[in-house]
């Protein structure tokens, strides 16, 4: 029988959403804050290698069928690790009406980003993948309506500028290119809105009842789109592929929620950025993609508009700490 942990679990999901967990002084801090990167790493690397199996499955199996086994597979796993660590218990909510409103945009969400892996190249589609919180602070501006100050215009205008170097040969050449970054533009404003959503319910919800709903909801779109596209008979090769899909999400899914347990988020978040490294190297050694001009000219760009807009949430929140304002 698995011993529960009566530790508290980390609260916010997906990507990008964490709390700064207390730790013990001196050398204790500093293993914790290894592990945190350490698993933020794990998590990196998962995640890609999810989004590289569901690029060699490419148009032979329909999106849908790759959401489904994702989302099957990790609510099975989230299951078992609740039982294990914090309880089923933990996976009881009232919040019905804010799950149904983030699962909803982030399952959407992933649905495009399947989509737009078929056709467009990996690195392409994950410096696009960064976008995410520049249209999480637009957003914010008009639904939260929230007050932006300059250096968060700054971080846009950067941001958006590397986005029209990314897109724009893409968009000029028409066809699937085109097709493929407009889907992955739209998953970076779907998943933006998942994200909006989440600010609402990381403080009441624990991470993974967040996690087993989000992975309910897609799998129940996934269901749905049967209606659509029917699915064929996976071969043996795709049998492995779309399990190896759903293990690596749900593997980099807890990795990310729990690397915030041991580090600050500030410290972790920045790691996200590794992402286009690993991108680049499985394009180029699985698929023989190689970046061209207007990716690696476009990404720098945005990975600085939102390490801008990261610093600048680091020190705010430092100041609020240092007023005694918020306990750590």
């Amino acid at each position: 029988m698995c011993r529960r942990l009566t530790r508290r679990g980390a609260r916010g999901e997906d990507a990008a959403v964490g709390y700064d967990a207390p730790v013990s002084r001196g050398s204790d801090e500093s293993r914790h804050a290894i592990l945190g990167v350490g698993l933020k790493l794990v998590s990196v690397i998962c995640l890609a290698g999810m989004a590289a199996c569901v690029k060699y499955l490419g148009s032979d199996v329909p999106a849908g069928q790759a959401v489904f086994f994702r989302g099957a597979i990790s609510m099975l796993v989230i299951v078992a690790f609740a039982w294990c660590t914090e309880g089923l218990g933990v996976l009881k909510t009232r919040n019905w009406r804010a799950h149904a409103s983030r699962s909803l945009a982030g399952s959407l969400s992933m649905f495009c980003w399947f989509i737009s892996l078929t056709l467009i190249p990996l690195a392409q589609m994950t410096a696009i993948s960064f976008t995410v919180p520049l249209f999480l602070t637009v957003l914010a501006m008009v639904v939260l309506h929230e007050q932006i100050h300059g250096y968060r215009w700054t971080a846009l205008a950067i941001g958006f500028a590397g986005v029209l170097v990314i897109v724009g040969p893409g968009l000029v050449s028409g066809g699937g290119s085109a097709a493929g970054v407009g889907i992955a533009l739209v998953a970076a404003v779907l998943a933006a809105f998942a994200l909006m959503f989440l600010r609402r319910m990381s403080g009441e919800e624990h991470a993974l009842t967040i996690t087993f709903y989000f992975f309910l909801t897609s799998s129940a779109l996934a269901l749905v789109s049967l209606l659509i596209q029917p699915w064929p008979m996976p071969s043996r090769e795709q049998w492995v592929l779309l399990g190896m899909t759903g293990g690596f999400g749900v593997a980099g899914q807890l990795t990310m929620t729990y690397c915030y347990r041991y580090a600050e988020a500030s410290l972790v978040a920045p790691l996200d950025y590794v992402t286009m490294l690993v991108a680049i190297a499985i394009g180029y050694y699985v698929f023989g993609e190689v970046p061209g001009v207007s990716t690696w000219a476009g990404a720098p760009l945005v990975i600085v508009a939102g390490g801008i807009i990261l610093w600048r949430e680091y020190v705010k929140l430092r100041r609020i700490r240092s007023a005694g304002r918020l306990e750590p």
